[in-house]
């Protein structure tokens, strides 16, 4: 064997560990932190409820119109049915469930796979109109600041998510995040149930129950401008407190209050008449440890492939150096300089 080739392939073999860590940088781990297409989560969540009993209020029943302190579970399945390159169509499903009432939701986003910001759907596909904002999840290592948005799904409106600072869940650091809505209800599917009128003695009857604003609008002189029945409009308030882990942009931990409140017009200012439901909730436990679970898994993953590059080329720093110190010894035990193949020097010739 030439002296020269074991030199020759730890050389060889640097420049493929180089090549490696090129692809696991630039490749491997960025493709670890899309949102992968078979994303399939389902979190659980209890908490408390206030629904309108409208057989109550329809009958002049004010006083027990609204039941409040209602104990409900709530199932809430993320999943991705579609992937088209660096976009994914998403069904957001939420289900709450009241004694024997099951209360169903579904939503469908388009997202980019990296950034999780809505994105254009692809064609003949029908999704919300989130387009540059978040809806369903977090992107991995999430800025620390204000600079998300997020897409609310019942008001069809798009607000600021509001970074303030970081927590512990699970024995994991997190970002926490606050996200505010106030603005008209747009989704019809919220809609649909709730009555678009009510009559005036109704609604005369409810005003001893109404915050000092409204009651101050509600004069016998307005409500008598009124007309019979009285237009609704609605509402739709909530306030989302998310606990997302640094590394994998997963929930851990959510609470999530909820309101709809009916309004009227009174001389052409908008005026709160009741809420007609209200809902917190917060993630269970047991869900929460398994969230926690799933984060510190692909938090593994994550920290092996930012690691890998650095191995791999430390690696090949270390052959390179070997095949430099392997060569400089041949030289070294080599008189007349390094022996070629095919050929012995003219030294040995001369003997």
């Amino acid at each position: 064997m030439s002296a020269r080739r074991p030199s020759i392939v730890l050389i060889a073999l640097a420049v493929l560990l180089v090549a490696a860590a090129a692809v696991v940088r630039l490749v491997v781990a960025p493709n670890a932190t899309k949102l992968p297409g078979d994303t399939d989560q389902t979190v659980h969540y209890a908490g408390k409820a206030t629904l309108l009993d409208g057989k109550a209020l329809l009958s002049g029943d004010t006083a027990h119109a609204l039941r409040s302190g209602i104990p409900v579970t709530a199932d809430r399945r993320v999943r991705v049915t579609s992937t088209h390159g660096d976009t994914a169509v998403i069904e957001d499903s939420l289900t709450v469930h009241a004694g024997e009432r099951s209360l169903p939701s579904s939503k469908t986003y388009a997202v980019d796979r990296t950034s999780r910001k809505g994105a254009s759907p692809p064609a003949s596909t029908s999704a919300e109109p989130s387009r540059g904002a978040l809806s369903s999840a977090f992107p991995p290592d999430a800025e620390q600041d204000d600079s998300h948005t997020y897409y609310d799904a019942t008001t069809r409106s798009i607000v600021p998510v509001h970074y303030t600072g970081t927590a512990r869940r699970e024995g994991r650091a997190v970002n926490v995040y606050e996200i505010k809505v106030s603005a008209p209800v747009k989704d019809p599917a919220v809609l649909k149930p709730l009555p678009t009128t009510l009559p005036k003695n109704l609604v005369a009857g409810l005003v001893h129950t109404l915050d000092p604003g409204s009651q101050a609008r509600l004069t016998p002189k307005a409500l008598a401008a009124l007309p019979d029945p009285v237009p609704l409009t609605y509402l739709g308030q909530s306030t989302l407190l998310a606990y997302i882990d640094q590394q994998t942009g997963i929930a851990l931990d959510q609470t999530l209050s909820r309101t709809t409140v009916a309004a009227t017009s009174v001389a052409g200012a908008p005026t709160p008449l009741m809420p007609v439901s209200a809902l917190t909730l917060k993630v269970t436990p047991d869900s929460a440890h398994d969230l926690g679970d799933k984060a510190a898994s692909a938090g593994r993953i994550l920290t092996l492939l930012n690691l890998a590059p650095l191995a791999l080329l430390v690696t090949a720093a270390l052959l390179l150096l070997t095949a430099f110190l392997l060569t400089r010894r041949r030289r070294q035990h080599t008189p007349d300089g390094p022996v070629t193949d095919g050929a012995r020097s003219p030294s040995h010739r001369d003997r």
